[in-house]
């Protein structure tokens, strides 16, 4: 192996560090496609957990706690993100969303599990500690 060849690893896997110090630790909210496709391209190892919710949805306003209280728990395993349907509906329709709210599950832009409607905190932890064993 060439000293060219031990920089370019090297530079990989200082890029691979990089990436992941600069994970978001927050919820992403999206306000636009590019921005998700953004997210998508710059996070295509991470798992992507996307609640897709609406201001007028009672079932979203309870599983809004939920997911918080998931995402402060699960920050640095997985990235969690909030798409308004009524803000970018586009993303909604590219994944076909019909029932608000929807959890999908997303990693190298493949869904990996849906769940359709309001969940409790209980069945998001079993669903997220299967989900480890892909990240």
């Amino acid at each position: 192996m060439s000293e060219n060849d031990l920089d370019k690893i090297r530079q990989k896997k200082a890029e691979m560090l990089l990436k992941a110090q600069s994970m978001p630790t927050e919820i992403v909210k999206i306000h636009s496609a590019e921005e998700f496709n953004q997210l998508k391209a710059d996070f295509p190892d991470k798992i992507l957990i996307i609640d897709f919710w609406a201001v007028w949805c009672s079932p979203c306003m309870m599983f809004a706690p939920v997911f918080e209280k998931i995402q402060k728990e699960n920050s640095q395993d997985f990235i969690f993100v909030k798409v308004n349907v009524d803000e970018v509906g586009a993303i909604a329709q590219q994944y076909r969303i019909t029932g608000i709210p929807t959890t999908l599950f997303i990693k190298n832009d493949k869904v990996i599990h849906k769940i359709v409607g309001a969940v409790n905190e209980d069945h998001m932890k079993r669903v997220l500690e299967k989900l480890k064993s892909f990240a």
